[in-house]
């Protein structure tokens, strides 16, 4: 059954994170406990998928299920399983595989709840990092123990004003690109810190970085559990043609165009024009 419009979940925008980010702690143990596995395999289009990635995509739709009923679940380790509807989730129950098996720390669980082709929620859970953020009207963080136990109580984040010094950019540590290379020189500090995953849209909405420009590939799921907590922060993520991106992209297989994800507006607008001079 298909998500009213009007169902009383949507309106409470915070609270609806806070039920992903649940899940999403609660899939991130998950990750903890499988984090010596290895059986690696390829998947059709060359990326890597192990045991760890569907143990937590079995863990996330389970508490999703439970917290979350009735809401269609598209998970990076089903896509074509469930259609896209008018309010929807999208799972990435490991998004850093490469991270996971060269065992770093910047993995992570991202969930987004999508309506009418926009982020209304999103949660991120990095476990070996011991980190949290969810985020609706407002993005909060909260800390997480060896266990992903939630410590604490969750508190609210914000971006932070550019440094005098210029932006801190977060690139891939194994995805790089000429466009995020490009901009990097032209705007950064250095050549960019090397991360992981969404983990970068994280540490954006809580003040620790600024900027992060992506012009490969990714995928739905890799960015719009970010989308809406950098956004709740009063951070923005345009596509590099300046436009907010829309998620539920049958017709070209959930991929991305390439985007930038800034603490503000202003920020992500100086990036896009250093990366077209870089695209050309």
């Amino acid at each position: 059954m298909a998500i009213a419009h009007d169902d009383p979940r949507l309106i409470d925008r915070d609270g609806l994170a806070r039920s992903l980010g649940e899940a999403a702690r609660r899939t991130a143990a998950v990750l903890l406990a499988k984090r010596a596995v290895r059986d690696v395999k390829l998947k059709a289009d060359g990326s890597p998928v192990c045991s760890a990635d569907l143990a937590a995509d079995f863990t996330a739709k389970q508490a999703l299920a439970e917290l979350l009923p009735g809401f269609p679940v598209i998970s990076e380790e089903s896509v074509g399983d469930v259609a896209p509807a008018s309010v929807f989730i999208l799972l990435d129950p490991l998004d850093g595989t490469r991270e996971f098996l060269a065992s770093g720390d910047s993995y992570c669980v991202a969930i987004a709840v999508i309506h009418d082709g926009r982020p209304l929620a999103g949660a991120i859970a990095a476990p070996a990092l011991g980190r949290l953020w969810y985020g609706g009207e407002r993005s909060f963080a909260q800390a997480l123990n060896a266990e992903a136990v939630a410590l604490g109580t969750a508190r609210e984040v914000h971006v932070r004003t550019e440094p005098a010094g210029g932006p801190l950019m977060l690139v891939s540590r194994f995805h790089g690109d000429t466009v995020s290379a490009g901009v990097a020189t032209a705007l950064a500090k250095g050549e960019g810190a090397p991360v992981s995953s969404a983990v970068k849209f994280g540490l954006i909405a809580s003040g620790e970085a600024d900027l992060h420009v992506r012009g490969g590939t990714t995928m739905e799921w890799d960015i719009a559990a970010g989308d809406a907590i950098l956004a709740a922060a009063g951070g923005v993520l345009l596509t590099l043609d300046g436009e907010k991106p829309v998620y539920g992209n049958v017709d070209r297989d959930f991929r991305n165009p390439p985007f930038v994800a800034a603490s503000c507006e202003r920020l992500a607008r100086l990036a896009i024009e250093k990366a077209a001079t870089c695209r050309c």
